[in-house]
């Protein structure tokens, strides 16, 4: 089963599609490279909107194509990439922006160097009951931070690692995910999906270049990892394959 964690695919939520057609035709792009499963990851944040409001605009939007869905198309399940906010972020908030089906959360951080407080963040996230982080797009937060101060985030129980399938392209990019998956810290694949436009890639280009680059064990786990992830499998089981 391929999975792509994190796309912003529904229309009109945020900066991602921007209206139903190009919402149907991003599925129809992704229905081509064999994808099964997509999660609709609308950003959220905390400090703009209350959950409930993003929970209402993400089931008009979605509402808007589900007349338009097709046989072939991936299914969708819900979830949101949540902006990390170590005040803002309860429970009870957290318990309804999972990934659908899972106790997985997909959390976005702040694209500044990291503080004693962004890792004890989320460290306090990861630690709630019923919660696993999966984090958003790891290899993004270089801009700010070294490899080891991203890894460092990886430390605490109940944490994964996403990438974009769209930072392997570039040389430089692909070898820092590469060190990342080296390490253990990479366990889902996703597009970022935003516009047409812009030229993302889709998640059949990034698994063909982690085919070319990997071990085949290498690659079997992060497919397979993907796959216990979507079956709201324990972490420490995950990380044990």
């Amino acid at each position: 089963m391929l999975v792509d964690f994190h796309s912003h695919i529904l229309p009109g939520i945020d900066d991602g599609a921007k209206n139903i057609e190009e919402s149907i035709k991003i599925l129809d792009m992704m229905s081509e490279t064999g994808v099964d499963l997509v999660y609709c990851t609308p950003h959220f944040y905390p400090h703009e909107m209350s959950v409930d409001r993003f929970l209402e605009r993400r089931r008009q939007a979605y509402g808007k194509i589900v007349p338009y869905l097709k046989p072939h198309h991936p299914r969708l399940k819900m979830g949101a990439e949540v902006l990390m906010s170590r005040s803002m972020l309860t429970r009870e908030v957290l318990e309804k922006l999972k990934l659908e089906g899972t106790d997985f959360v997909l959390l976005e951080m702040p694209y500044i160097h990291f503080s004693q407080n962004t890792y004890d963040g989320v460290a306090d996230i990861a630690d709630m009951d019923g919660v696993k982080v999966l984090i958003a797009h790891i290899e993004r937060y270089l801009v700010a931070n070294s490899e080891a101060e991203v890894m460092r985030l990886m430390e605490g129980e109940n944490i994964l690692g996403q990438i974009n399938c769209t930072s392997l392209r570039k040389m430089g990019d692909r070898h820092r995910c590469m060190n990342f998956i080296k390490n253990g810290c990479v366990q889902a694949l996703g597009t970022d999906y935003h516009r047409i436009e812009r030229g993302y890639a889709l998640l059949d280009e990034g698994i063909s270049i982690l085919k070319r680059k990997l071990s085949r064990a290498a690659f079997e786990r992060i497919i397979q990892s993907s796959e216990m992830i979507a079956e709201n499998c324990d972490v420490d089981e995950i990380l044990d394959i």
